[in-house]
Formats: structure tokens, C-alpha cells, sequence
């Protein structure tokens, strides 16, 4: 196999079966077609938000946060 024929075989493999990847390499003198077992991830984007501030009607002083003031 060339390696046009591996890349039109990696799109051909792709538009069947999307949910895995393919890649051309070449082993020797041949190219070969290898189907990586990992699937494409989806990002839903919730991961990148930052958490929700906290309330802070009342925030503690550096001298209420110290850690010696609570016995630590």
C-alpha cells in the first residue's frame, strides 16, 4: 500500500466508523491503516467555568484566618 492509498483508506474508515480514529503509519517499506481505540472527546465546556464565589457578607480578617488563633 502507498501512501495515498493509506490516507484515502484513513478517510474512507473515518466517515464509517467516527467514533474511533485511524491513522496511516508506515511499518518497513508498507504503509499501513492502524485504528487507534480511543474515542474523540465532546467538550461540554463545564469543565472550564470557574466555581461560584462564595458569599461574603462578612469576610473573616487575616487575624480571624490565622491558623494559630484556632489551635493549628
Amino acid at each position: 500500500m502507498t501512501r495515498a492509498e493509506a490516507m484515502a483508506e484513513v478517510k474512507r474508515r473515518q466517515a464509517s466508523d467516527p467514533g474511533a480514529g485511524w491513522v496511516a503509519t508506515q511499518r518497513g517499506n508498507e504503509w499501513i491503516v492502524a485504528r487507534i481505540g480511543l474515542a474523540p472527546i465532546k467538550h461540554t465546556g463545564t469543565a472550564t467555568k470557574p466555581p461560584p464565589a462564595a458569599p461574603r457578607d462578612d469576610p473573616p480578617s487575616p487575624v480571624e484566618r490565622a491558623p494559630w488563633l484556632a489551635g493549628g
